[in-house]
């Protein structure tokens, strides 16, 4: 009968007329069930257990009139991000808490295979697991869509999981249709928007997840493979190259058993060099539910499935130099206008090939994906030119705007373009989001287009005032010494002066002086050679500043007086200024306090004919510090306040920092030490806030200093002992013996003779070491017993 237009009367016995007519009244017959057929938890879950609970909470079967009769849960994802998985531990913890008396269901959709499982085929397995026999089976679909709902209708709760689903129309007939309690489990790698869900999305694993998954999945294999535990580094690179993605992990760790005996760094080089880490994280073998061990054709899936126009978008922002892109830089790379664009970023977004950060005005792709849409577009010769437009225009809005905003940080706001219509603060805000992308478009320094190459050694190099401001040298030393590589390769001579400038001015902040002495050599002979006077006062400025920070001051002095002789020449006031405020400390330091006076007050009155609001603040702030030692302390209070209140309108945190503490001791002067302790606090605060590296423990120290003139003698011993462990940090042994030598001091006044005797030993240890024997010796003497 099933199936047919006609009744079969065969083999039956009538003694009058007949009429056929065919009723649908389903009684089934008795016929084994799947009720409680899921696929086995996962065998190793870490890393969920905010999604876990969330998920869990969503299927509690609760009996109340107001709970509703379906309740239907989708879990989307990037395709590898471990959906399966999660559903699957839900699943189970679910029915071991008796959620699901009424059992459960589980259906592969396969969504986005070749041939994805339509709802015809999916009702009539879903069917046969509840117990309807194949010869008992419905004719039409519609029918067996009805006859799933009542037998749903009739059941306790079920929980339904509707795994790897592509698109609505592949789960909406398969949902109950009445009854208390069921729920529905779904995933996909695209947001189910258009359906009546509570929509979940899930990201990479976190840092520890993934480590502990790679981890626990080698010793399980292996109790003995201590891989993990002895080569640490390695493991935290091999999971972000993996970009945490869990099937990425899975398959590292398939390949790392199969080499049992070599090192994780075997690997992890393996993958850093790869053009395409998703082509190269592939193994033999399916993993616990049957599927593939490779990431590229799990990605190649997801591409397949994007209109040309989404494809093309796809690609562009996949040339995004950061971990996250702002609006107008993916205008840029894509030529598209925003309302244009937008749109396509939601698509995008909706199919798990972005996410949407948090206030929805920039977007992040993952590594991996990032990483896929570079090498899709380099292997074909058109979308890779098109893809190389895109990163030179994108050089080119990043270009404007670090040049503008390094005008306003020099403070010639006068003629620049309006970008920043809120002036500094703009700016330096736009470039703090922008961030990761300058950085990473400034190492774009090596492509094979020429253009391109040229625009991001120059974008390396206009970023100096901001990576400076910021005291960010290590990014900034690596921006350079790339720069350097690549400006060689270009045989531009100008830009690998520049290049080398920079580097030194890096390596100085890092305290590498002897590094950025040969840097500064460097581009002076570059500079010489091009008869650029400009450069060659630059050069001889960065060489002044490495030397006066090895205490070399008769070079130093000449250094700097070279480069004052230079600009003054050419007529670069400004910059002679710049000069004349460090040539002012380092007299000071050598207690030439009417010569450091005098040059300072050029610079000051120099910085404020050009306003330019940067160098006042620095030349005010060390004009105090000049009064102080010359026993001015009121102007020397005025100097500081002027430089502390510049310096916060400009938001120049490492002047503010430097203006406190300043302010702090001339305060101390004054003997008004509860203003000193709160000023010296604030010091401590913002170079905490700026990683302030050794700037922060000389706050600290003089924290503790004046809390020793306050009598707060324990608060003095903490305050210097954390300037001591900051100093230690950074292996300064001179702030190391003074921390010592000052945390003796505070011993000898609560009379605790031994502990001080301790300390002046340690001083006299780190001074020895660091190479200051005078000081060494000095605390040795105090050191002696009396007698």
């Amino acid at each position: 009968m099933s199936g047919s237009d006609h009744i079969d009367f065969r083999a039956g016995t009538f003694n009058d007329r007949v009429t056929g007519k065919e009723e649908h009244h389903y009684h089934f017959g008795p016929a084994p069930t799947s009720l409680a057929a899921l696929p086995g938890p996962p065998a190793f879950f870490t890393g969920r257990d905010d999604a876990v609970t969330e998920l869990l909470a969503t299927l509690a079967a609760d009996g109340e009139e107001s709970a509703p009769a379906v309740v239907i849960s989708a879990v989307a994802g990037l395709g590898g991000v471990g959906k399966t998985a999660l559903v699957l531990h839900v699943a189970h913890q679910a029915r071991e808490q008796g959620l699901f008396p009424g059992g459960a269901l589980f259906i592969d959709l396969r969504g986005y295979d070749a041939a994805p499982t339509t709802a015809e085929q999916a009702v009539r397995s879903l069917l046969r697991a509840l117990g309807v026999r194949n010869e008992d089976m419905p004719p039409t679909p519609d029918e067996q869509y009805a006859v799933y709902r009542s037998l749903l209708a009739e059941r306790d709760p079920v929980l339904i999981v509707l795994d790897n689903a592509s698109a609505p129309d592949q789960i909406a007939p398969l949902l109950p249709g009445g009854g208390r309690g069921h729920r529905v489990l779904v995933t996909s790698r695209d947001v189910l928007d258009s359906l009546p869900v509570r929509q979940f999305r899930i990201e990479a694993l976190g840092p520890d997840a993934a480590r502990d998954l790679v981890q626990r999945l080698l010793t399980e294999f292996d109790p003995t493979d201590r891989r993990a535990t002895e080569e640490p580094d390695a493991l935290v690179q091999l999971c972000e190259l993996c970009g945490r993605l869990p099937l990425a992990l899975l398959i590292a760790v398939q390949l790392l058993r199969r080499r049992r005996h070599r090192p994780l760094a075997t690997l992890t080089a393996e993958l850093r060099r790869a053009a395409d880490r998703a082509r190269t994280l592939r193994a033999r073998g399916v993993d616990q539910y049957g599927r593939e061990l490779a990431l590229r054709p799990v990605f190649d899936v997801m591409y397949a499935r994007l209109e040309p126009e989404l494809a093309e978008v796809f690609r562009l922002l996949g040339q995004a130099p950061g971990s996250d892109i702002g609006l107008n830089p993916a205008v840029c790379l894509t030529a598209l206008r925003p309302e244009e664009l937008e749109p396509l970023l939601d698509d995008l977004t909706a199919a798990c090939l972005l996410t949407s950060l948090p206030g929805g005005a920039r977007w992040e792709m993952h590594d991996l994906l990032r990483q896929y849409a570079r090498a899709v577009a380099a292997e074909d010769p058109g979308l890779a030119r098109a893809a190389t437009e895109g990163r030179v225009r994108l050089l080119d809005y990043y270009l404007q705007g670090v040049q503008t905003a390094r005008s306003l940080i020099r403070g010639r706001s006068g003629d620049v373009p309006g970008i920043f219509p809120r002036g500094l603060p703009h700016a330096l805000g736009w470039l703090d989001s922008e961030r990761s992308g300058l950085l990473g478009a400034a190492l774009w320094s090596k492509a094979e287009d020429a253009e391109e190459a040229e625009s991001a050694v120059t974008l390396a190099l206009v970023l100096d005032d901001y990576l400076e401001l910021r005291r960010a040298y290590d990014d900034w030393e690596r921006l350079a010494r790339n720069a350097c590589e690549a400006a060689r390769g270009l045989a531009d001579s100008d830009l690998e002066a520049g290049a080398w400038v920079c580097r030194g001015l890096a390596l100085r902040g890092l305290r590498r002086y002897e590094e950025s002495i040969d840097a500064f050599h460097s581009a002076r002979r570059i500079y010489a050679e091009l008869a650029d006077q400009r450069g060659q006062g630059e050069a001889w400025h960065g060489l002044g500043l490495s030397l006066h920070g090895l205490r070399r001051y008769e070079e130093a002095t000449a250094a700097y007086r070279r480069s004052i002789d230079v600009y003054t020449a050419l007529g670069s006031q400004g910059r002679a200024a710049g000069v004349r405020n460090n040539l002012g400390v380092l007299l000071e330091e050598l207690g030439r306090l009417e010569e450091a006076h005098d040059n300072v007050l050029q610079s000051l009155e120099a910085s404020r004919q050009l306003g330019d609001r940067f160098g006042e603040a620095a030349a005010q702030d060390i004009l105090g510090r000049i009064l102080r030692r010359l026993g001015r302390f009121e102007e020397a209070a005025r100097a500081h306040a002027r430089a502390l209140a510049l310096s916060a309108e400009l938001r120049h945190l490492h002047q503010v920092a430097s203006a406190f503490s300043n302010l702090g001791l001339t305060l101390q002067c004054l003997m008004r030490y509860g203003e000193a302790i709160a000023a010296h606090t604030m010091a401590c605060a913002t170079y905490k806030q700026i990683n302030g590296g050794p700037a922060e423990a000389g706050a600290w120290g003089n924290l503790g200093l004046a809390l020793l003139e306050a009598r707060r003698l324990d608060e003095a011993l903490s305050a210097l002992g954390k300037a001591h462990s900051l100093y230690r940090r950074h292996n300064d042994w001179h702030g190391m013996g003074v921390a010592s030598h000052n945390m003796a001091a505070v011993y000898e006044r609560q009379s605790r003779s031994a502990k001080a005797m301790s300390a002046l030993a340690a001083a006299a240890e780190a001074f020895e070491r660091g190479g200051f024997t005078d000081l060494a010796d000095q605390a040795r003497q105090l050191a002696q017993p009396p007698g």
